[in-house]
């Protein structure tokens, strides 16, 4: 196991980082032998600078669950900040000032008003000074008791942090629960606020400028699937854009430097997409800041002090950085000089200090943490993402081209176990979720944990996976079971062609949209599959749908689900369930928000009357996107010993209890 020096910087990067690659490490450890444990528990990060760069926080792992950790840059004066509640996982924070940090929360409730389960967001500052956590929301009227939720925004966004002003930052809450947003300027040392922006119809979300003046809204206009946009111009009138010549056309990235002008994503020769700033107001392309002929741009990157737009992030084999500004192209050019082999990025800056956080992964590295300081033109080596792994040890990932049964090609990753002959492999087909995603070649701790215990992975991104171009997404638009599953299967078949797959021993295996296609999979292939799991998968398609309809946006994205010609039933899991003849693991998470564990209980329960093998694991926590160890722990043991009751692969030690 690699040495951790977890702060703070004493190593030169020649001999914290290996330069005979090994760090110490035991040459004779197997990966196969790391519990699962290790795979399932948060990795360490989010590392962020203050402003003055003499403070640092990061989020932990303890006790399974996500813990904020602040501290000097020396290590002195350490604090901690838990989740506070069974209910509540920190996902992300910012440094406001020296001695505040804003940090955001999801929390799943079950609100009365909404009749449903929700995930909603909460905003809390944190004094380091006068350790305090103040919940920057609060509703006026009474937070606690019976029927209180009533009062309570259903999320909270961070509009502009202000870094001009120490004291105050822009908010949105929707305390009218009908998902326009509100703006209000916040004081995050007392709560106290005041309305900044008011709501209107169909506006979901407010985006300021550079002056911190709101200049745009986007959203939908209530119980229809109709955009709505909204531009302030400097003369503060507001113009209402369109929807016909802005959405389909442009995705809204960031407010412009001038009158008018917008930074955007949109089509270009090659079918993806560009950056581009454009005046809305006569929809002249100002400038193409980005382009890349095979893949779409994922993100735009902000600057840390101006919030400005410069650059892009994007996903070819790994998500990368580019940028188009003077000041950070030349400082990560140099960076990904200084850490050849490694995919680099600058994750963070000190507002006023020349000091920088940086990131550099790999397909077996899940991440090392650097400090690079552009004064002295060092660069220090700090900390490990998850330092029990070994990327020696770790399971190499390449890309992959699939010939689909259609003629066409679909990029896939392939994940084969490190002492595996690559050959005649038990396999793992991984459909990812979504379906609007994509999956990449960086260190993932499912594929991981599969080959660790012998089985060969394929992650396969079917049309209808993003980050290809908007042709590929649409065909898998209405191709629930149709298309997109088309290719899954075609993928399975490649792997058997290709002699890497043994035909006897192929399990399906995926999460929510991911789960769904493992359910079709048994079911429209039952030959071609041993079994199949299921994790927080869809079970009951127009179940589904009818929820989904009184979501925001939602009438317009379920336009998109099922497939074209067909009743949706007949590519309903739940519908379909007599068609399953293969073993099936359904595991369901009783706080997740966005797909009711009903569902795969409704479905276990239907397959235990119609005497199929089907086993149910039931999970308290984790929510659909299993956000704690605990979660995860138990569906990966849940799957470690189905697999290996079902895919038997010669090169794997006894299960515990088999």
């Amino acid at each position: 196991m690699r040495a951790t020096c977890c702060l703070f910087f004493c190593l030169w990067l020649s001999s914290s980082y290996g330069m005979d690659g090994t760090n110490g490490v035991d040459e004779t450890t197997d990966l196969s032998n790391i519990p699962a444990e290790v795979f399932a528990r948060l990795p360490i990060g989010g590392y962020r600078l203050s402003p003055s760069g003499t403070k640092i926080a990061h989020f932990i792992p303890f006790e399974g669950r996500r813990v904020l950790v602040i501290q000097n840059m020396d290590g002195s004066n350490r604090q901690f900040v838990p989740p506070w509640d069974e209910e509540i996982e920190l996902v992300s924070f910012f440094w406001k000032s020296d001695d505040v940090i804003i940090f955001k929360i999801h929390m799943t409730l079950d609100r009365q008003i909404f009749r449903k389960k929700t995930t909603e967001t909460r905003l809390f500052s944190y004094n380091v000074a006068d350790p305090l956590v103040r919940w920057l929301g609060q509703p006026k009227k009474a937070a606690f008791g019976k029927g209180s939720e009533k009062f309570n925004s259903q999320y909270e966004r961070v509009v502009d942090r202000l870094s001009h002003d120490p004291e105050h930052m822009l908010v949105e809450l929707d305390f009218e629960l009908q998902g326009d947003a509100t703006v209000y300027k916040v004081n995050v040392n007392t709560g106290g606020r005041q309305k900044y922006q008011s709501t209107r119809k169909g506006i979901n979300q407010w985006y300021a400028d550079a002056n911190s003046i709101i200049r745009f809204g986007t959203g939908y206009k209530p119980r229809t699937s109709q955009r709505r946009f909204l531009y302030k111009d400097l003369d503060d009138s507001w113009t209402e854009i369109n929807p016909e010549q802005f959405n389909g056309k442009y995705t809204f990235e960031g407010i412009g430097p001038e009158s008018g002008q917008l930074y955007v994503t949109a089509t270009n020769e090659y079918g993806t997409s560009s950056m581009l700033l454009v005046n809305i107001l006569t929809e002249e392309v100002v400038e193409t800041l980005f382009s890349h002929p095979e893949v779409d741009i994922d993100f735009a990157i902000t600057h840390p002090e101006t919030d400005a737009v410069i650059g892009v992030g994007f996903t070819d084999d790994f998500r990368r950085e580019q940028y188009f500004d003077k000041d950070f192209r030349p400082l990560q050019r140099g960076l990904e000089k200084a850490l050849p082999g490694q995919v680099v990025s600058i994750t963070n800056k000190a507002r006023d200090a020349a000091l920088y956080l940086i990131h550099a992964e790999s397909d077996t590295d899940p991440g090392q943490y650097f400090l690079y300081n552009r004064d002295t033109k060092r660069l220090d080596y700090f900390a490990e993402a998850r330092a029990e792994i070994d990327p020696q040890k770790s399971a190499p990932t390449k890309r992959v081209n699939i010939p689909t049964s259609d003629g066409a090609i679909i990029p896939g990753y392939l994940t084969l176990p490190r002492n595996g002959s690559g050959k005649n492999l038990p396999m793992i087909v991984l459909p990812h979720g979504g379906p609007g995603a994509r999956d990449s070649a960086a260190w993932n701790y499912n594929a991981q944990f599969f080959a660790s215990r012998g089985y060969a992975v394929l992650k396969p991104n079917f049309r209808g996976s993003t980050g290809y171009g908007k042709r590929f997404k649409k065909l898998g638009e209405n191709q629930w079971g149709g298309l997109m599953q088309q290719d899954v299967t075609d993928a399975t078949q490649w792997l058997i062609n290709e002699g890497i797959a043994d035909p006897e021993r192929i399990c399906l295996v995926g999460s929510s949209y991911g789960g769904y296609a493992a359910l079709m999979g048994l079911i429209q292939q039952p030959d071609l599959y041993v079994c199949g799991v299921s994790v927080n998968g869809v079970i009951n398609l127009p179940q589904l749908k009818a929820v989904d309809r009184d979501s925001i946006g939602g009438r317009s994205w379920i336009k998109q689900m099922g497939l074209q010609g067909a009743n949706d039933k007949d590519v309903s899991p739940q519908h379909q369930a007599e068609r399953i003849m293969s073993p099936v693991l359904l595991i369901a998470s009783t706080n997740d928000a966005r797909i009711s564990y009903r569902q795969t209980e409704r479905l276990h329960d239907k397959l235990k009357k119609l005497d199929k093998d089907s086993t149910y694991v039931e999970l308290d926590t984790g929510t659909h996107y299993m956000l704690n160890s605990e979660s995860r722990l138990a569906a990966l043991s849940a799957m470690e010993v189905f697999l290996a009751k079902h895919l038997t692969p010669p090169s794997s030690t006894p299960v515990e209890g088999q």
